[in-house]
């Protein structure tokens, strides 16, 4: 009873400072994300040392990333995509290929595997859609041309996070063969076909849609789609996140995903507040107050690197100086899908446990640093701006 009444008190005391270090970052106008972590770290071994049970943690959170690729997929509105996924794909590609060619640099410089370059490459291409779209929706923008176009970066990504796990998921396996690249190209293919056929809506699967009964358990068939979905994949040597993925995808299509979506949303909420609590938990204090000035000069070179790669192919495609700069910006975080990826890396003991921390902490400084880094280059760009109508004035008046 004792463990038990410790255990309820600990979960009291989590959801108490999740609240309310949520609620004060959403005052100061800061993702309410950044305020979970902060707490996980607070009450982590690090500080406070309250929470000890990461394997419950762990567990909760890792079934918030599949409902989360189950929302990704539910929420894929090809409609609104279709405008700008030139822009989307073509950015969203380059950031990988700038990644990956980073990543393998460092990987000949420090004498890595191969297979550690691609996770570290893969982690670092993907930005933050929680963060991204808060900012968005902070400045006003989300309906704007910035807006969608950013959104459509963003939703290129969280459909490039399922080939990146599918791939790092081979990495665990002791005996690769032909057989498992084949299923890979399939379920890749599957993937394609499935979204190319639900965005023609077939008469078939309306049918078929208009079938689901409405009832108050849909929040439950929901949840039990995905998890079976998941279930199915994993058991199928796929990544669990692939099947989280198609079965929101196939919901998402139905004429009641709205619903869906609606009575799933609270349950969604906390189990996302679980994972980023647990990155929290995740960060050695210790670690990061004795590489500090490392973990920000790999902070900084990330962050300015994806900002210029950002912008340079932005403004190759033809969008404005300003906002190519405000979206390179917002884009220039890591995404928390990396921290998924990472920790895949450190369960195929591809990536250290030194190497994780350094990952975690890149990552989560990166969420928090955003802000300030948006605010940052958009003075930079404010300052180049009136420099350069003033010199213009000058040569029209000495003319």
């Amino acid at each position: 009873m004792e463990e038990h009444a410790h255990a309820l008190s600990n979960l009291a005391i989590l959801l108490v400072f999740a609240y309310v270090g949520g609620a004060i970052l959403e005052k100061l106008k800061q993702p309410a994300l950044v305020g979970y972590i902060l707490v996980g770290l607070l009450l982590g071994p690090s500080v406070l040392g309250i929470v000890h049970d990461r394997e419950t943690i762990g567990f909760l959170a890792e079934m918030g990333i599949l409902l989360l690729l189950f929302i990704v997929g539910m929420e894929l509105d090809l409609k609104k995509f279709k405008p700008v996924y030139r822009v989307a794909i073509l950015v969203t590609t380059a950031q990988i290929v700038a990644s990956l060619s980073a990543s393998f640099m460092l990987g000949a410089l420090f004498d890595w595997p191969i297979q550690r370059c691609i996770i570290i490459g893969f982690a670092i291409s993907l930005s933050s859609t929680a963060v991204a779209i808060k900012l968005l929706h902070d400045m006003k923008e989300t309906h704007t041309t910035l807006g969608r176009t950013t959104i459509g970066i963003l939703i290129a990504q969280d459909i490039a996070v399922i080939p990146m796990l599918l791939i790092i998921g081979l990495f665990g396996s002791e005996h690769k063969g032909a057989a498992d690249y084949i299923s890979i190209v399939l379920a890749l293919a599957f993937m394609a076909a499935l979204i190319t056929a639900l965005s023609k809506k077939p008469q078939w699967f309306n049918a078929l849609a208009a079938k689901i009964p409405e009832h108050s358990q849909i929040a439950l068939l929901g949840l039990a789609l995905c998890f079976s979905a998941a279930a199915i994949s994993d058991y199928a040597g796929l990544s669990a996140g692939y099947g989280a993925f198609l079965a929101g995808l196939v919901i998402g299509n139905t004429s009641k995903a709205h619903k869906y979506e609606e009575q799933i949303a609270p349950i969604f909420d906390v189990l996302m507040m679980v994972f980023f609590l647990s990155i929290g938990l995740m960060i050695d204090l210790e670690f990061m107050a004795d590489k500090f000035w490392r973990i920000l000069a790999l902070l900084a070179t990330i962050m300015v690197l994806k900002t210029v790669i950002n912008i340079s192919f932005l403004r190759a495609m033809g969008l404005s100086k300003r906002n190519s700069t405000v979206m390179g910006a917002a884009l220039s975080q890591i995404g928390e899908f990396s921290f998924v990826l990472a920790a895949l890396g450190l369960s195929s003991a591809y990536i250290t446990d030194i190497g994780y921390k350094y990952v975690v902490a890149a990552i989560a400084l990166s969420l928090v640093m955003t802000p300030l880094w948006l605010y940052t280059v958009r003075k930079l760009n404010l300052i180049r701006h009136k420099r350069t109508l003033a010199t213009k004035r000058d040569r029209l008046n000495h003319d």
